[in-house]
C-alpha cells in the first residue's frame, strides 16, 4: 500500500489539522488567516479523496462567455447546464457522476465535503441560474471513474467585485484536474489566469487540459502560441511538466446556442482525445502524484506553524515567569512592616501552658527577678532620645498605617505590571532567576520583541510584551474600577494581621514538636534558663524583610529561604540583652524561633499571595497555566503528527 494512503497517515492528518487549528485559536498565533486557508486545503483537497474509489475530479473553468457549460454537456453526453451567449448565466456548481454511484456509499457525500453541504440533486436546470449550494446530477454516459465539475464564470462583475468568485475558488480547489477553456478576447488576460494559476499551485499543484474555443481560421501553429502563453501565465517555466495536452474547440453560433455538440480536437498529432484522455487517467495515480505534492506543502506549512507555536509557547511561558516574578517582589514588599511580636508572644504563651509544674514555678521567679532590669531599660531608652525611639517600635496606630502603605504600595506595582503593554522586571546580577530569564529574552528577542540589558547601575532590567493570547483578560482587568479593589484589600488588613485558627494549630504544633524533641539535658537547662525568662512576653520582636540590623541588644537571625520561589530573606528577632542568655541559649532559641517564623511568614504570604491572584494577577496567571498546559499536548501531538507525514513522504521518493 502506498504510505500516503494508509490509515495511520490519514489519522495523522487529520490530528494535525486539528491541533493546528486548536492552536491558532489558544496563543492567537499571528498566522491565523494562513492557518485556515491551510486546513481549509488539508479538508478539500486532501482527506475526501483518500477512498480508494472515489473518481477523478475535473472542473471545467474559464472566464464569462468561453464555452464552458456547452463543453460540459459535450462531455457528459447530456444538455444538463444551462447556455447561451449572455455571461453569467449559471450560478451554481454542477457535478456529474455516472448513474452507478448512486448506490455507492460516501462517493456523492465526499464530493460535496469541501463545499460543506450535502449532496442534493437538481431536479430543474434553472435552478443553477440562481445562487446556492452546488448540485448533483446523475448520467449514464459519463465513464464510473470520471466526476465532472460545471464552475460559475470567476471573471463576472465589474470594478473588482466579482459575483461569483468565491464558489469558483471553491471548486477549483476541490478539483484533481482542471479543463481550462478560453478564447482569442481572454486566452492573455492576466487576471483570469492570475487566479487560476493561485488555485493550481497554492497547496500542492494540479495539472491541467487547455481548451481553446478558436474560428476554423485559426492554424494549429496560432492555437499552440496562444496556449503556450495561457500554460506560461499558469505554470511559469513548469508549464511543460503541468499542461498534459492543447485542444482546439469550433466556434460556431449552433454550438454556443446549445442546439450542436462542441468538436472538442487534439492540436498535437497521436493525442488521444479529451474524453479519452480524462478516461485514460487513472484517479490513484494522478492522486498519488498530487497528494505527495499536497502532503509536501501541508508539512512544510505544518512544520511552520509548529514553529511558530513554539515560539509563542515560550513567550507565553517567559511572561507569565515575569509576572509572578514581580508579584513575588509585590508579596515580599507588602509584608514589609508586618509585626511578629504578637506570633512569638503566642508561641511563649503555648509553650509555657504546657511547662511542667516546677518548670512554671521558676519562670514566675525569673519574672520577679526581672522587674527591676525592665524599669533600667525604660530609664535606658527615654536617655537615648530619639534615636531610641527611631530603632523602637511603632504603636499600634503607626504600625496599622505602615502596613496599609506597604499593602497599597505593593498591590499598585502588581497591578501596574499586569496592565501595562509588557511586564518590566528588574533583577540583580546575583538574583537566581537572572540568567535562566534573561536567556529566554535573549532567544524570543526577535519574535516577541523582548528586550534584556544591563543598567548603569549593574541591574538587569528585562522588559516582555503581553501574550496576545491574554489579551482580552488584561483588558478586563484594566477596565476594573481600581479604586473600590484596593478598598476591599484594605478592608481585610486585620485580617492580614491578627493570628488566623490554621496558624493557632501550627503553633500548638511547632510546640508539641519541640518538648518532643527535648533531651534530658534540655529539659535541666530549661529548668534552670526559666528563671531567666528566655522568650519573654514583653520581648521586642519585629520582622525585617528590607534590613540586615537587628531591632536593638541581641539579635537572632532565621534564614528563611525558599519559601513560595522568595530567596534571602530573614527573620531579625531581637531579645533583650538583660536577658542574660548564653551562645548555646541563644542557638537553643534560634532553633525554637526558626519554625516559628517559618510558619508566620508561610501564612502571611499565603493570605497576601491569595489575595493579590484573587484581585489583580489570578485570571492572567490561570489562563496562561491553562493555555501552556493545552498547547504543551498539542504541540506535542503536533509534532508526532508531522513525524509520521514525513516518514511517509520518505518512503514514497
Amino acid at each position: 500500500m502506498d504510505p500516503l494512503y494508509d490509515e495511520g497517515t490519514i489519522t495523522a492528518v487529520r490530528r494535525l489539522k486539528e491541533d493546528t487549528a486548536a492552536l491558532a485559536d489558544l496563543m492567537a498565533l499571528d498566522s491565523r488567516a494562513a492557518i485556515d486557508a491551510w486546513k481549509q486545503a488539508v479538508d478539500t483537497r486532501l482527506l475526501p479523496h483518500l477512498m480508494p474509489e472515489f473518481p477523478l475530479v475535473a472542473a471545467i473553468c474559464g472566464g464569462g462567455s468561453s464555452g464552458k457549460s456547452t463543453l460540459f454537456n459535450t462531455l457528459a453526453g447530456a444538455a444538463v447546464s444551462p447556455t447561451g451567449g449572455r455571461a453569467g448565466i449559471n450560478r451554481r456548481i454542477l457535478i456529474s457522476l455516472n448513474a452507478s454511484h448512486r448506490s455507492t456509499t460516501g462517493i456523492a457525500k465526499a464530493l460535496f465535503e469541501p463545499f460543506g453541504c450535502p449532496p442534493r440533486q437538481m431536479t430543474d436546470m434553472a435552478e443553477l441560474t440562481t445562487p446556492g449550494d452546488p448540485l448533483l446530477h446523475y448520467v449514464s454516459d459519463l465513464p464510473a471513474g470520471l466526476a465532472l465539475m460545471d464552475t460559475p464564470d470567476f471573471d463576472t462583475g465589474a470594478g473588482g467585485s466579482y459575483q461569483n468568485r468565491e464558489m469558483a475558488e471553491r471548486s477549483i480547489r476541490a478539483a484533481d484536474v482542471l479543463v481550462y477553456i478560453f478564447t482569442n478576447a481572454n486566452y492573455n488576460n492576466r487576471d483570469n489566469t492570475d487566479f487560476v494559476a493561485r488555485m493550481l499551485t497554492a497547496v500542492g499543484t494540479r495539472n491541467c487540459f487547455l481548451v481553446y474555443r478558436a474560428y476554423p481560421g485559426f492554424t494549429d501553429d496560432e492555437i499552440l502560441e496562444h496556449a503556450g502563453t495561457v500554460a506560461k501565465n499558469l505554470y511559469g517555466d513548469r508549464a511543460q511538466q503541468h499542461v498534459l495536452g492543447v485542444y482546439r474547440a469550433g466556434e460556431d453560433n449552433q454550438v454556443a446556442a446549445g442546439q450542436q455538440a462542441m468538436t472538442i480536437l487534439p492540436v498535437a498529432g497521436g493525442q488521444p482525445g479529451l474524453m479519452a484522455a480524462l478516461t485514460q487517467m487513472d484517479p490513484r495515480q494522478v492522486r498519488r502524484e498530487l497528494h505527495r505534492s499536497i502532503f509536501r506543502d501541508v508539512t512544510r506549512q505544518g512544520q511552520r506553524f509548529l514553529e511558530e507555536a513554539r515560539e509563542s509557547s515560550g513567550h507565553l511561558a517567559l511572561y507569565l515567569a515575569c509576572l509572578r516574578t514581580v508579584q513575588q517582589r509585590s508579596v515580599q514588599d507588602a509584608l514589609g512592616h508586618l509585626p511578629m511580636d504578637a506570633v512569638v508572644r503566642r508561641f511563649s504563651e503555648i509553650w509555657q501552658d504546657t511547662d511542667p509544674s516546677h518548670v512554671k514555678i521558676m519562670r514566675k521567679t525569673g519574672r520577679v527577678v526581672e522587674t527591676p532590669v525592665r524599669l533600667l531599660l525604660r530609664a535606658a531608652k527615654w536617655l537615648g532620645g530619639r534615636k531610641s525611639k527611631e530603632n523602637g517600635l511603632p504603636d499600634g496606630g503607626d504600625m496599622a498605617a505602615a502596613v496599609e502603605a506597604d499593602l497599597i504600595r505593593a498591590a499598585n506595582r502588581l497591578r501596574q505590571a499586569a496592565v501595562d503593554p509588557a511586564v518590566v522586571l528588574h533583577l540583580s546580577e546575583t538574583d537566581p532567576a537572572a540568567g535562566p530569564l534573561r536567556e529566554s529574552v535573549r532567544g524570543l528577542a526577535e519574535k516577541t520583541g523582548a528586550t534584556g540589558q544591563r543598567t548603569d547601575s549593574g541591574m538587569i532590567s528585562l522588559q516582555v510584551p503581553l501574550h496576545p493570547a491574554l489579551a482580552a483578560l488584561q483588558a478586563d482587568l484594566r477596565s476594573q474600577n481600581w479604586s473600590a479593589v484596593v478598598d476591599d484589600m484594605l478592608a481585610r488588613q486585620e485580617r492580614l494581621l491578627g493570628l488566623t485558627s490554621q496558624l493557632e494549630a501550627d503553633l500548638q504544633r511547632l510546640a508539641n514538636e519541640q518538648r518532643s524533641r527535648m533531651t534530658t539535658v534540655d529539659q535541666i537547662r530549661q529548668t534552670f534558663s526559666a528563671m531567666l525568662n528566655i522568650i519573654p512576653a514583653t520581648a521586642a520582636v519585629t520582622y525585617v524583610l528590607h534590613t540586615g540590623d537587628p531591632v536593638g541588644a541581641v539579635g537572632i537571625k532565621v534564614k528563611l529561604a525558599g519559601l513560595f520561589g522568595l530567596n534571602d530573606l530573614y527573620a531579625l528577632v531581637a531579645i533583650p540583652a538583660t536577658a542574660g542568655m548564653k551562645k548555646a541559649d541563644l542557638k537553643q532559641l534560634e532553633a525554637l524561633l526558626g519554625p516559628v517564623a517559618r510558619a508566620w511568614l508561610t501564612h502571611k504570604l499565603t493570605a497576601i499571595e491569595a489575595l493579590f491572584e484573587e484581585k489583580i494577577s489570578g485570571p492572567l496567571l490561570r489562563r496562561g497555566r491553562d493555555v501552556a498546559e493545552h498547547t504543551a499536548e498539542r504541540i506535542e501531538s503536533m509534532s508526532e503528527s508531522l513525524a509520521r507525514c514525513g516518514r511517509a513522504l520518505e518512503k514514497t521518493t
